[in-house]
């Protein structure tokens, strides 16, 4: 029987993930809000093997309907991956708990939320290891992280405890670690020649791979001896600081 993923986030990074998955042969329930017309793109990739499911991640009671959902069509979870991230620029003078928690929900309380209705379900699978979770996160939260994004890195840093928390309360069953990204993809609605200087301040003077991207994914949901783990996929910029 396939493998079973749920993934949320299915935009630029995320659909680029789910084509690598769905090509290594897993069924895919991939979570939604306004992404029609990816998932479309993607059901054509994977035909019966990807269930949409809509949903707002804001809500608490969509993470339950997430996983009884995915059971329902899959019968089986094996994994789930957790790109959904909201990312807005917003001066501190004007960042209120409102911001912070409009991050939080979709960030951290999904992940939370979703990662332990899924936990439930990979606790019967067979094996020493039942399930693997990844989340995504952001360099900068371990290291430097930058001005006017305070509500973002709050909650990506709340994320990044998240996966330790996870990772000891679900061993040795279920494994959970953490990608911490660095520049991928050019922000939507960053001027180029400002995406040039970030790159041009990154170690190596490029964006990560997507290649490395889904090949690093792919092993942490194949994994058998790591947990707890936030690995920095940032082409070293955590060795050289945002610079702003």
């Amino acid at each position: 029987m396939a493998e079973t993923l749920i993934i949320t986030g299915v935009k630029r990074i995320g659909k680029e993930v789910c084509k690598h998955l769905l090509g290594r042969g897993y069924n895919l329930a991939v979570v939604y809000r306004s992404s029609e017309e990816q998932v479309k793109e993607l059901k054509g990739v994977g035909k019966d093997r990807v269930l949409g499911i809509r949903a707002d991640l804001t809500e608490e009671s969509s993470y339950r309907r997430v996983v009884e959902e995915t059971v329902e069509r899959f019968g089986r979870i094996d994994g789930f991956v957790h790109l959904a991230s909201p990312y807005e620029r917003i001066n501190l003078e004007d960042t209120d708990i409102s911001d912070i928690e409009s991050h939080m929900r979709p960030i951290t309380y999904a992940f939370f939320g979703i990662s332990k209705e899924a936990y439930k379900v990979m606790r019967k699978n067979k094996g020493a290891v039942k399930g693997r979770i990844v989340a995504f996160g952001d360099w900068a939260v371990e290291r430097t992280p930058y001005k006017n994004y305070s509500a973002y890195f709050i909650a990506k840093g709340a994320l990044h405890t998240a996966v330790r928390v996870l990772a000891k309360e679900f061993a040795p069953e279920v494994i959970v670690n953490c990608i911490a990204l660095g520049p991928v993809l050019i922000p939507e609605g960053m001027d180029r020649q400002k995406w040039e200087r970030i790159l041009a301040r990154t170690p190596l003077k490029r964006e990560v791979s997507m290649e490395d991207v889904v090949t690093l994914t792919e092993f942490l949901l194949r994994a058998e001896s790591i947990t707890g783990e936030v690995i920095c996929l940032d082409g070293g910029r955590h060795i050289a600081g945002s610079g702003v």
